[in-house]
């Protein structure tokens, strides 16, 4: 009897020790999830205005600061244009009386669906692999490699016509993109009416 519990011991002894042996193994292995994968870039879309006036996303109130998510809904009413800057992404502008939907992702693909009005997409850097688009239900333009701007106005029959006077300068564009006091001079030099102008009105 002595004999049998001795060896039953023994085997639970080894049992312990081999289940031991096992946690220490797995504990001291480095963990692959943690390990290599670069971290996952977050796109955040901040909205300024001119005049700080609010504007329409998703039917609610949004005024300068505001943050716009992707699938949004954005409205401008008159005489009140807006600049979405999408940080490494690039810049979209809102002309005054139009209306887009705005979707990106964390590779820098935007895309702008002009349901009414006007709008200018403008590329930053090829920092991110994505392009913006600007498009209706009849019509689309992209960035590529030799264009890092799109702009237009929707027209009755769906195609994208030109902008008046042509949107944001490059030099407000880089406004944007330097940061600093280049918003509030972009937003002072924001459109009119429709129309762009260089001086704060």
């Amino acid at each position: 009897m002595n004999l049998r519990r001795s060896k039953a011991l023994k085997a639970l002894a080894v049992f312990a020790a081999f289940s031991f042996a096992q946690i220490y193994v797995q504990a001291s292995l480095p963990n692959a999830k943690t390990g290599g994968a670069p971290p996952q870039r977050v796109i955040t879309a901040r909205l300024t205005t001119k005049n700080n006036q609010p504007i329409t996303v998703n039917g609610n109130a949004v005024g300068t600061g505001g943050t716009i998510l992707t699938g949004a809904t954005i409205e401008t009413p008159d005489q009140v244009s807006a600049v979405i800057d999408l940080g490494e992404a690039g810049v979209v502008e809102v002309q005054p009386g139009s209306k887009i939907q705005l979707d990106f992702d964390e590779n820098g693909n935007v895309r702008v669906k002009v349901i009414s009005g006007c709008a200018l997409t403008q590329k930053k850097s090829n920092v991110l692999p994505g392009e913006m688009e600007l498009y209706t239900d009849n019509a689309s333009e992209k960035t590529d490699k030799n264009r890092n701007h799109v702009g237009g106005c929707i027209l009755p029959n769906g195609q994208l016509g030109s902008l008046p006077g042509g949107g944001l300068t490059g030099g407000e564009l880089t406004g944007i993109i330097l940061g600093g006091t280049g918003g509030a001079i972009v937003i002072g030099a924001l459109t009119r009416g429709g129309e762009t102008s260089g001086t704060t009105p």
